[in-house]
């Protein structure tokens, strides 16, 4: 792993050693309660890699998983939710391979996608793996049966970095502000752009954060999500948020119980 300063800034934060400015604690005694009370949240750092802006959403005490029924803000314990797959255009449904917790939702492998991300029965963040698929091709009987057996859940997405180095992206030079699912020092983060940018250059970006395997997440209009905070107030996060009524699937952080 590459060790830059934003690296390890965001390796302070995995270890709960400092806050971002937005999570500085209020004076209001109200406030303070609230803090201490709420131990599930997400903790939120900036920093510019490869000069991109980039947020971190760290989960704290959650644990990962993936769902096809939208995830409400009034459910307290659901911490995040953004979209995880593709949706497919013509019919709103989930695109590529999708499985629950062992339970086929989508059995369609989609063979131009390389990456995918394996979330283990119990959803520990620390043990969720992105791998690649050789668009799809490894996909197969052998693997899902594998998937069944574990209870593990499973979705198809393009991945961005590879075992340290950053894929190469040439036909795509759309811009749109990006996110991702990485692992960071073993555990599960959500990155995302700040601005518009390519996939190569989100890619390229993560990599300087030491970020050494990725795979996208859902964006362009699909992009609307939220988060809690420590203090329980929920913001939204995503730039366009048009299409948000025609995602069809979710990548949730939910309290650890």
């Amino acid at each position: 792993m590459k060790i830059s300063l934003s690296t390890l800034v965001i390796l302070l934060l995995l270890n709960g050693c400092m806050y971002s400015d937005s999570q500085i604690i209020q004076s209001d005694d109200s406030t303070q309660t609230e803090l201490r009370d709420r131990t599930s949240f997400i903790r939120d750092s900036s920093c510019t890699a490869d000069s991109l802006d980039i947020i971190f959403y760290i989960p704290e005490n959650c644990i990962a998983e993936i769902t096809n029924t939208r995830p409400l803000k009034t459910d307290s314990n659901v911490v995040l939710c953004c979209a995880a797959a593709f949706t497919r255009l013509e019919n709103d449904v989930i695109d590529g391979l999708f499985v629950i917790k062992g339970t086929k939702i989508i059995s369609k492998v989609n063979k131009g996608l390389g990456g995918g991300l394996t979330i283990p029965y119990d959803g520990n963040i620390l043990n969720c793996s992105i791998q690649g698929t050789e668009m799809g091709s490894k996909l197969d009987s052998v693997f899902i049966a594998g998937l069944t057996a574990d209870s593990s859940s499973f979705f198809q997405q393009i991945q961005l970095n590879r075992d340290g180095l950053p894929l190469v992206f040439r036909k795509d030079v759309s811009l749109f502000q990006r996110r991702a699912v990485c692992i960071l020092n073993g555990r599960t983060v959500i990155a995302e752009s700040k601005s518009a940018c390519t996939l190569q250059q989100f890619a390229n970006a993560l990599d300087s954060a030491g970020i050494d395997n990725s795979l996208y997440l859902d964006m362009g209009s699909w992009d609307e999500g939220w988060f809690r905070r420590k203090n329980g107030k929920i913001e939204t996060i995503g730039l366009l948020r048009t299409a948000t009524r025609r995602q069809s699937n979710w990548f949730v952080y939910r309290t650890k119980h």
